[in-house]
Order: structure tokens, then sequence, then C-alpha cells
């Protein structure tokens, strides 16, 4: 059963850290879903993190999200 209707505020103010990487409303929104789901989800995988969710799109695109974002870890 979904037990996660919100974003906690911790996840909110840390989003403005990252700011400069997220290039949209939609991928924020899914960077908020995974590091909110990192903190919940019992299952840390896509799948698992989405199904957390109340409310959420089909896990794809948190996927899509990981893997096709255009940002690398040197970038950091």
């Amino acid at each position: 059963m979904p037990a996660i209707v919100e974003v906690p505020q911790v996840v909110l103010k840390a989003l403005s850290e990252f700011a400069y990487i997220i290039s949209c409303e939609l991928q924020c929104k899914h960077f908020a879903e995974y590091l909110t789901g990192l903190m919940i989800a019992q299952n840390k995988t896509v799948t698992g993190i989405n199904s957390e969710f109340a409310q959420t799109t089909e896990h794809s695109c948190l996927n899509r999200f990981l893997t096709d974002s255009p940002w690398s870890e040197q970038g950091f």
C-alpha cells in the first residue's frame, strides 16, 4: 500500500542545492521522489520507490530520469 503522500520538507529544502543541474519541473519532481524514496522506501529499486507514492507516474519515468539525464558525476 502506498505510504508517501507528499515530499518531506527536508527534501524540498535540499532541492534548491541542486537547482543548477535540474533543467525542468518534471526533473525536479522525479529527483524529489527519488530522494524521498531512498529515505523511506524499504525496497530501494525504481519500482519499489515508485510504488511507495500514493500519486505518481509510471515507474519508467523515474527510471528514465535516472538513466538518461545529461549530467555526469565529474560535474560534481
